[in-house]
């Protein structure tokens, strides 16, 4: 055989060799949070609690699947700046993204992702505005009808509450008015009801004294925060100043680390609806726990926990996804998921059910109460 018809041969297999010795394409994972600006705390907990599943499945895909590439976006918690950012990512042709972290930002994405095809596992997004939905967004939490409904029965029957006065941020509509239309529904047919209702819209130049001093014009028996952590704080200092006894209760947005953080002893007792267990002793969630501490060096929280499930079960998907399935159509055949604190059960609409812890604050510490 001619020299040169060798050599030929030797260069294709060796380049078929080197095809196939070489890593596989990695998984392009991208993320869109709120990672900037005031607010950040929910969407930078929830990177911290993606980044960690990413980094364990990457640990153990060394000798074997493939690797992912987790591409982070911050959408300033801003439904206009959140579609820029999953423009960004479509355009890096990413297998799935994660987040957004709120409803309002979560109601723009969800017909952008569906229009493109890519499945957006959402964070801790609770709105009932997308149950029941045949499109792309996807969540790991139940809606806002299941919580809110717990915490009107806890105030009720524990508390004996049938007043009640709510404080509502209209920057994540989506999230805070169905959360309050469906407390206050519970309420009702409990047989109490709500006294006012003080609507704002989270800025720098809020009046926080005024906002508590109108949540009691109607002398309620407790006053229900439908916040993020940063305003939620300032609240209850202002409500704990003009009423000291007051009973006061938050939705779970504003149970993060960064309300006992800036709360300080005014936030002692104040009851607190959360889609985390703190007290949980389970082994995989005391092992989760305790890398999230050592990784970061911060308390865990719910963003954190509610992201860690969101990105394993997306990534459990595109590890047993079929040659001719989509990401979606994966999901909804395996439909149960192993999340840290229980089964994750979707249904055809890729929507799920979850409790709802209510906690009490002590001594900075979430304190389960049901």
């Amino acid at each position: 055989m001619p020299r040169l018809k060798l050599s030929r041969i030797a260069l294709i297999a060796l380049t078929l060799l080197s095809g196939a010795c070489s890593d596989p394409e990695p998984i392009r994972l991208g993320f869109i949070g709120g990672l900037s600006g005031a607010n950040a705390d929910l969407g930078l907990a929830a990177r911290n609690g993606a980044q960690l599943a990413v980094e364990q499945h990457n640990a153990a895909a060394i000798n074997h699947g493939r690797s992912v590439q987790l591409i982070i976006r911050d959408d300033e918690l801003n439904p206009e700046q959140g579609k820029k950012a999953l423009a960004e990512l479509l355009e890096q042709r990413v297998d799935a993204v994660i987040g957004p972290m709120t409803s309002t930002v979560a109601m723009a994405l969800a017909p952008m992702a569906t229009e493109a095809g890519v499945l957006l596992m959402g964070g801790p997004v609770s709105t009932d505005l997308l149950n029941g939905r045949d499109d792309q967004f996807f969540r790991t939490i139940g809606s806002n009808d299941e919580h809110a409904r717990v915490m009107a029965t806890f105030l009720n029957q524990r508390h004996s509450i049938k007043r009640v006065s709510l404080i509502v941020d209209h920057r994540n509509k989506a999230y805070t008015d169905t959360w309050a239309g469906h407390f206050s529904t519970r309420l009702n047919a409990l047989g109490g009801r709500i006294v006012h209702t003080t609507v704002f819209e989270s800025s720098t130049a809020l009046d926080y004294t005024q906002l508590a001093r109108q949540a009691l014009t109607e002398k309620p028996q407790a006053v229900l925060l439908i916040t993020s952590a940063l305003d939620a704080a300032l609240l209850i200092n202002q409500l704990r100043q003009q009423h000291e006894s007051l009973i006061i209760a938050t939705a779970e947005w504003a149970g993060s680390g960064k309300l006992v953080e800036l709360g300080g002893n005014a936030v002692e007792d104040v009851i607190v609806a959360q889609y985390i267990n703190m007290q949980d002793t389970s082994a995989a969630f005391t092992a989760f726990k305790q890398a999230f501490s050592t990784r970061y060096g911060e308390a865990l929280s719910f963003p954190a926990l509610t992201a860690y499930n969101a990105t394993r079960v997306v990534l459990q998907g595109l590890t047993e996804q079929r040659d001719d399935e989509t990401l979606k159509q994966t999901l909804l055949r395996l439909r149960r998921f192993d999340g840290l604190q229980g089964p994750i059960e979707l249904d055809e609409f890729g929507d799920t059910h979850s409790p709802t812890f209510i906690t009490r604050i002590h001594k900075g510490h979430y304190l389960r109460e049901n």
